[in-house]
């Protein structure tokens, strides 16, 4: 629907103001009340996005972040990490997806596939194996658009969101 009219740009430091604040709202958006806690939510924001936190990322070289425009609009970005940057220890060449968020109003229109191409694209052109990412196990719609992407299902980790004990399903994708 919109592929023509989307565009890819690699995040820079300089960038690191929008990037906090579209990577809070999109996470708050998707994961905050009534699905968790407000105090949850907002200590797991107050822990993992910070300024520092994110400029420190955008700086290791073995993490890729993107902004998809539409127009003039930051409408979703996308967060790959390679080699130790990897939030898992993982046997094989590997990008994993960390972060793939869609602001609200975009949702459900098919930014979400072009995003996935995209690091898809990325994968295959740096030779890897596979694609991988955990998503949480509560996550049904992302977990079925993965399933349909042909992802499968390989390990599970826990994580804490606030003081909340949660599962992560962990997938790959075969390249």
């Amino acid at each position: 629907m919109y592929s023509h009219h989307l565009k890819f740009i690699n995040v820079k430091p300089e960038d690191n103001h929008k990037l906090l604040e579209i990577g809070r709202q999109t996470f708050y958006d998707a994961f905050g009340p009534p699905i968790n806690t407000k105090e949850n939510i907002s200590h797991y924001l107050s822990q993992k996005f910070t300024l520092e936190k994110i400029t420190n990322e955008i700086l290791n070289p073995e993490s890729q972040f993107y902004f998809v425009f539409h127009k003039d609009e930051i409408i979703a970005y996308l967060k790959l990490n390679l080699g130790k940057a990897q939030t898992e220890i993982v046997k094989g060449k590997s990008l994993e997806i960390e972060r793939i968020y869609v602001i609200k109003p975009y949702q459900g229109k098919g930014i979400g596939q072009h995003l996935f191409n995209y690091a898809k694209q990325i994968a295959d052109e740096k030779a890897l194996e596979f694609i991988w990412l955990g998503v949480w196990n509560k996550n049904k719609r992302a977990i079925q658009f993965y399933e349909r992407n042909g992802f499968k299902t390989f390990d599970k980790h826990t994580f804490m969101l606030g003081s909340e004990k949660q599962t992560d399903v962990m997938m790959k994708f075969i390249l």
